[in-house]
């Protein structure tokens, strides 16, 4: 069992992630922070692990942690309250949003017919059904939330079909690799917006690991300062 003077030096996480996902999925605030105490409890290995690395990573990996942990709590509360399973929930892909992304911008979104973008691992919540046109909607809907420069910059690549290095002329962005990088993080941002990506499965270490954050930390781009 782990004390609680070992969960408090991390509270302001915890704050910072009940916070967030308060705001996004009008939750309540102290529910969402005992779920996230909850992680504390269940990874004591990967906690000591983590925190032998020192604070500044140790930081990093709890907050992704634990912000995969409140997702999967609100995921699964959306899902109790809607009177579906969460198995059918869905999720997008990059790769999904920037396919239909062309035709939404350009507003030619008259397509009737149903297509399983995803493949056939993976199922639509009931609300789509697989039909593109439900999805173009969805992203539609996230790409106005967007702010003004980043719909700018997804309306030149996806309805004028420029690179990247025209892109980074056109709004000044000083390279090719940093429009690309850029793009990334909007299109990262627009699947947020429209319901966010699937949790990944966090398990607890079977025992105390080497001082290491290659496999933990890879593919997130989340951080927290203070």
């Amino acid at each position: 069992m782990i004390e609680w003077e070992r969960i408090e030096r991390w509270d302001y996480i915890v704050d910072s992630v009940a916070t967030e996902y308060k705001r996004k999925f009008e939750l309540d605030y102290e529910d969402i922070k005992q779920v996230l105490y909850q992680w504390f409890i269940e990874h004591p290995n990967k906690l000591d692990t983590w925190e032998a690395i020192g604070d500044k990573d140790a930081k990093n990996l709890i907050y992704r942690s634990l912000r995969n942990q409140a997702l999967d709590y609100c995921q699964h509360w959306k899902a109790k309250s809607g009177g579906y399973e969460t198995s059918d929930l869905f999720f997008y892909e990059a790769d999904m949003v920037e396919a239909l992304l062309p035709s939404v911008i350009r507003g030619e979104m008259n397509i009737s017919q149903k297509l399983n973008l995803a493949g056939s691992g993976r199922q639509s919540a009931p609300s789509e059904g697989g039909n593109m046109m439900a999805m173009m909607i969805e992203i539609d809907a996230g790409y106005w939330k967007l702010p003004k420069d980043d719909r700018k910059l997804l309306f030149l690549r996806y309805a004028e079909a420029l690179d990247f290095g025209d892109i980074a002329k056109e709004m000044e962005l000083g390279s090719e690799d940093t429009t690309r990088m850029r793009h990334k993080r909007i299109i990262r941002k627009l699947i947020n917006k429209i319901g966010g990506f699937k949790p990944y499965r966090d398990e607890d270490f079977d025992e105390v690991q080497s001082p290491s954050v290659n496999e933990d930390s890879a593919g997130s781009d989340q951080s927290i300062s203070g």
